[in-house]
C-alpha cells in the first residue's frame, strides 16, 4: 500500500458500512473503528451482526460500533434503513457500499427483481439517493465526506435493459458482468452529478476487485467453488485485510478527496480506469432506468403472510 500525505483523524466522524458484519466490509469497519470513527455496520443476520458489533467495540474505547439489520435485496427495506440512519446518526462522513453476493441460482426477490442485481447494485443506488444530502452536509471544502463502493473486476459487461432479471440467459457470465457494469456506471454518473455541485464537499470512488477470499464464495456454482481456489488463489487471491487497507486509504488519504478518478481496479496493484464517452452516455441511461426500476419494486405486491 502506498499513500501520499497524512491520513485524516477520524475521531468524531461517523461511517456506515453495508456488508459490515463479514469479509471486506467488516475489515474496513475494523480499520475505521481503530482510527476513532463511530461505525454503523449493516447486515441481514442478527446473530452475526451482534457478534461483529461486540468485536468492533472491543477495538477502541473512544469509538462506537452499532449493528443495523436490513435486507438490502429489498428496496423497501433499504428505504427503511435510510430513514433509521438519518434518525440515529447526527452526521454521516463516510458511506461504504460493500454488501454483495454471487448466487449461481436464479432467484427473484419479493419485489420482482433478480437477487444478484437487487443486492449488488440496486440497493447501492437507492441507499445513496436517500443519504447523499445527509453525507454532503457532513463534508466541508477542506474535509470532503466520502462514498466508497466495493465492486467486481469485470468490465464493459452488458446491461440487459429488456430483460434485467435474465429470464432468458441467466448464468454467471451474464449476471456478474451485468451488476459490475451497473456499479461502474452508477459511480461515474454519481460523480458527474456531484461535480456539478459547488463546494467540493463530497467524493465518490469505486474499488473494483479481482479474486478475494471471502464468504461470498458460498453462493458460487459448484464448478466455481472447485476451480477458483485451484486456479486463481495461488496467484491472484487477495485477503479482506489487503482490500481493506486500500479501501481505508481511499476513505482517508488526501489524494482521494476529489471525484476525477472515480474507478479503480485492484488485482495485485491498484490502477485508475478512465471513463470513455460511451460510459458516460450509458451511465445517464442506467440512472433513469434505475429510478423506474426502484418505483416498480416499491409498487410490487408483496406475498401475503400466513
Amino acid at each position: 500500500m502506498t499513500s501520499t500525505g497524512q491520513q485524516e483523524n477520524l475521531t468524531g466522524t461517523a461511517a456506515l458500512v453495508t456488508g459490515g458484519t463479514d469479509g471486506i466490509g467488516k475489515a474496513i469497519a475494523r480499520k475505521l473503528v481503530a482510527a476513532g470513527a463511530d461505525v454503523y455496520i449493516v447486515g441481514s443476520d442478527p446473530a452475526k451482526g451482534a457478534k461483529a458489533e461486540r468485536e468492533l467495540r472491543a477495538l477502541s474505547s473512544c469509538a462506537g460500533a452499532h449493528f443495523l439489520r436490513a435486507d438490502l435485496s429489498l428496496v423497501r427495506d433499504t428505504d427503511r434503513l435510510a430513514v433509521e440512519v438519518m434518525r440515529r446518526v447526527p452526521k454521516l462522513h463516510r458511506l461504504i457500499l460493500c454488501a454483495g453476493m454471487v448466487r449461481g441460482r436464479r432467484t427473484i426477490t419479493a419485489e420482482g427483481i433478480e437477487a444478484n442485481f437487487a443486492l449488488n447494485y440496486l440497493s447501492r443506488f437507492v441507499l445513496t439517493q436517500h443519504l447523499l444530502p445527509f453525507v454532503a452536509a457532513a463534508g466541508t471544502a477542506n474535509a470532503a465526506a466520502r462514498i466508497l463502493t466495493i465492486g467486481g473486476a469485470a468490465r464493459n459487461g452488458k446491461i440487459h435493459y429488456d430483460d434485467i432479471n435474465l429470464s432468458r440467459n441467466f448464468g454467471i457470465f451474464t449476471v456478474v458482468p451485468q451488476f459490475c457494469r451497473a456499479n461502474d456506471l452508477f459511480v461515474l454518473e454519481q460523480a458527474r452529478r456531484i461535480a456539478r455541485e459547488p463546494g467540493g464537499r463530497i467524493t465518490i470512488h469505486e474499488l473494483k476487485l479481482g479474486v478475494v477470499k471471502t464468504g461470498i464464495r458460498n453462493g458460487f456454482p459448484l464448478w466455481m467453488k472447485l476451480l477458483v481456489p485451484l486456479l486463481f488463489d495461488p496467484f491472484l487471491a487477495l485477503t479482506p485485510d489487503q482490500v481493506s487497507r486500500e479501501g481505508f486509504r481511499m476513505l482517508t488519504a488526501p489524494e482521494f478527496a476529489r471525484t476525477t478518478t472515480a474507478l479503480h481496479l485492484m488485482i495485485r496493484k491498484v490502477k485508475h480506469i478512465p471513463a470513455s464517452p460511451d460510459d458516460l452516455s450509458q451511465a445517464a441511461r442506467l440512472w433513469e432506468f434505475s429510478l423506474k426500476l426502484t418505483e416498480q419494486a416499491r409498487a410490487h405486491a408483496l406475498p401475503q403472510s400466513a
